[in-house]
């Protein structure tokens, strides 16, 4: 199999991103300031991201208050947020009500990711879509950008609706 030249720079490139993806990148001044203990810990945190965003997934699909609660707790920090174009919440009562009333507007809709999960430094962003089924005729898309906090869990969450149906 043969390459040309743009093609090998382009897959040395697109390699040489995939091995920084996730990885911390300290100043010289910084790295003093923090521990190891601390880089370590966000290393860890940042390496739990596809569980976070598959918890994250679930507790948009939970119709159970209980355990939707306990995914919430689990999934956003206690000072977590979450904003799009027709909701937000901030805390997580806050977060696991406005759930429920997205639940009780889309009954039937379970969210799906739709996409990789891509990370960077803080960073979390990834696809979804819900509907497009008998039961969800209605087909929604978006994609969510968020930031971990340093225990692992969403700081905030920021949702865009990439495909919907229009508006009457």
């Amino acid at each position: 199999m043969t390459m040309d030249r743009r093609t090998v720079l382009k897959t040395v490139g697109v390699l040489a991103f995939g091995l920084q993806v996730g990885a911390e990148t300290l100043q010289p001044a910084e790295a003093e300031s923090t521990g190891t203990n601390d880089i370590e810990a966000r290393r860890k945190a940042m390496s739990n991201v596809n569980e976070i965003v598959v918890r994250y997934l679930s507790a948009w699909n939970e119709r159970d208050a209980a355990r939707r609660g306990d995914l919430v707790a689990k999934t956003w920090s206690e000072d977590g947020t979450y904003v799009d174009g027709a909701r937000q919440g901030a805390g997580h009562g806050d977060i696991d009500a406005m759930i429920a009333k997205a639940q009780e507007h889309f009954p039937g809709y379970r969210l799906a990711l739709v996409s990789g999960i891509e990370t960077h430094h803080q960073y979390v962003r990834f696809s979804w879509a819900a509907g497009g089924t008998a039961e969800a005729p209605l087909y929604i898309k978006g994609t969510d950008i968020g930031i971990i906090a340093d225990d692992g869990r969403l700081k905030s969450v920021i949702g865009f609706v990439d495909a919907a149906p229009a508006r009457p």
